[in-house]
């Protein structure tokens, strides 16, 4: 178990080329045993590699959070919300921490980052797609004053069983 950290602890930075095996490790986790992402094949280090070049081609953002010793605790993103010229000012995000840091405060922090470069930045809409029974997740959107945007029941599998998918949605109020 790490070393007790706290939120203040914790610098938040882009995600470098270095940071891609600690990524890896958390997003593997969240594939093996939770249904916070609907996939079952774990990633690789050359895939994410590739990921982290094409966002910061497109200048998206890939956040980490640091503790004072260089773990990274997590991590956030964002990326066009569908592929069509129309959506060009609405994204989607991703947060994910490591199973040793979760409930700290880190998922605040990161969402906090995320929602102060989309009113710095050209984005209108942020949207959070969420397991509906991510009770977690939802709450914390909530706090950053996310609103419901509907739900599709059943869309998705993961353990065996059928998945609702939830999206919330935050207008930003840009510079």
């Amino acid at each position: 178990m790490p070393d007790p950290v706290t939120v203040t602890d914790i610098r938040i930075r882009p995600a470098t080329p270095d940071d891609i095996p600690a990524i890896v490790d958390i997003i593997n986790d969240a594939i093996r045993n939770s249904t916070t992402l609907w996939e079952t094949r774990e990633t690789t280090v050359p895939v994410r590699l590739e990921w982290l070049r094409d966002s910061n081609a497109q200048g998206f953002p890939i956040l980490v959070a640091v503790t004072p010793d260089g773990t990274v605790a997590g991590y956030c993103s964002w990326k066009t919300f569908r592929p069509f010229s129309g959506y060009a000012h609405t994204v989607e995000h991703s947060i994910y921490i490591a199973p040793a840091f979760k409930r700290r405060g880190i998922g605040s922090l990161l969402l906090g980052h995320l929602c102060e470069l989309a009113r710095k930045s050209d984005v209108h809409v942020m949207v959070a797609a969420i397991t509906a029974s991510n009770t977690p997740s939802r709450l914390l959107h909530e706090r950053f004053d996310f609103q419901p945007g509907g739900m599709i029941p059943q869309c998705g599998t993961k353990f065996g069983r059928w998945m609702d998918l939830m999206f919330l949605y935050k207008l930003v109020p840009n510079d």
